[in-house]
């Protein structure tokens, strides 16, 4: 028992250890002597990509509070949204890449304890939800990509994983709401009170096209102004790059900053947003302009974080968590 504190510990500075060094690669692959060209920039161009990017999370709150309310739930809207930008904070500088669903979750058991399986549904649906769409938007980019300009087998290898990984997804969604085939296998190996939960879990998910067809509309909108606004960062920093390339490049590094390897997905994201975009032949065009675009891609992200941080510290001092509102019901759309 004594062992588990100290090896959490060892995976946590391997984390942020990982995050740091990332971070310092990037550092050290910067012409900054090019920062000063970025002076001369439009600051309307960098300030408009910012303000795209954060418009963003508004929307993944809104798609959330519609999924809450497919489960029966319906918390005030002020407090969903100030629940959502602290657990964004909390993803974002805490090892594990849940911890802003951990607190999202601890808020929605507190306000409503009696629905502790519908509130953790609503986390796992809105994570597949935005998860499938960007897997989707990648594999449509890419294969745009692959159709109309061709590309090494390198690129063909990553559209093949973007739609296996898209389609297991999918067979994952309809293994697991459709029948409960598993119900009994799975009851052998963790319990039958365990596998009655998962059942409880699982029947949660099944929603109608009609429940979940603006939360997939709001998720496609939500990459596709992501994208938007990286496209418009690497235009500025003066890289020419396909919104196509973007798309794909974008996908790969949120699902790298996704994995339990580092500290928010700090400098994993951007490393592998490089990496990808090699593939597409940008790093023959300028390396410094692709390693600043990285930075300004990680600043633009810790940036949106840190208001997080802002709300969560307003939070504290006015003293109104964001769980001081007992959620009403609603009813439960399917």
């Amino acid at each position: 028992m004594a062992r588990r504190p100290s090896l959490q510990l060892a995976a946590n500075l391997l984390r942020y250890g990982l995050s740091l060094a990332a971070l310092l690669w990037l550092a050290h692959n910067v012409t900054w002597s090019d920062f000063a060209a970025l002076a001369q920039l439009d600051p309307a161009v960098i300030a408009g990509a910012a303000l795209l990017s954060g418009s963003t999370y508004p929307l993944q709150a809104w798609r959330w509070q519609l999924l809450l309310r497919t489960q029966g739930l319906a918390p005030p809207t002020l407090a969903v949204h100030r629940a959502f930008w602290i657990g964004l904070f909390y993803n974002s500088f805490l090892p594990g890449g849940i911890a802003g669903d951990a607190v999202r979750f601890a808020w929605l058991w507190r306000i409503a304890p009696d629905r502790k399986a519908a509130s953790a549904a609503s986390l796992i649906i809105d994570r597949l939800l935005g998860f499938g769409t960007l897997l989707a938007l990648a594999g449509c980019g890419l294969g745009a990509h692959l159709a109309t300009r061709g590309g090494g087998p390198q690129l063909q290898s990553l559209w093949l994983l973007t739609v296996a990984a898209f389609l297991v997804l999918l067979l994952g969604w309809w293994c697991g709401t459709r029948g409960h085939w598993w119900e009994k296998l799975l009851g052998r190996v963790v319990g039958t009170s365990r596998a009655a939960t998962f059942r409880s879990l699982s029947q949660s998910f099944q929603l109608s096209f009609a429940a979940l067809a603006l939360p997939v509309v709001l998720s496609l909108a939500i990459w596709l102004l992501d994208f938007t606004a990286l496209w418009l960062l690497a235009q500025a920093v003066g890289l020419s790059v396909s919104l196509f390339a973007i798309a794909s490049a974008a996908a790969a590094a949120y699902v790298a900053a996704a994995l339990p390897i580092s500290v928010g997905g700090h400098g994993v994201r951007e490393t592998t947003l490089i990496a990808i975009l090699a593939l597409f032949g940008v790093a023959d065009e300028t390396n410094a302009a692709l390693t600043t675009l990285a930075l300004v891609f990680w600043a633009v992200t810790v940036g949106w974080a840190l208001f997080g941080g802002l709300v969560c510290l307003v939070s504290l001092l006015r003293r109104s968590p964001p769980d001081s509102s007992r959620a009403t019901t609603a009813e439960k759309v399917r």
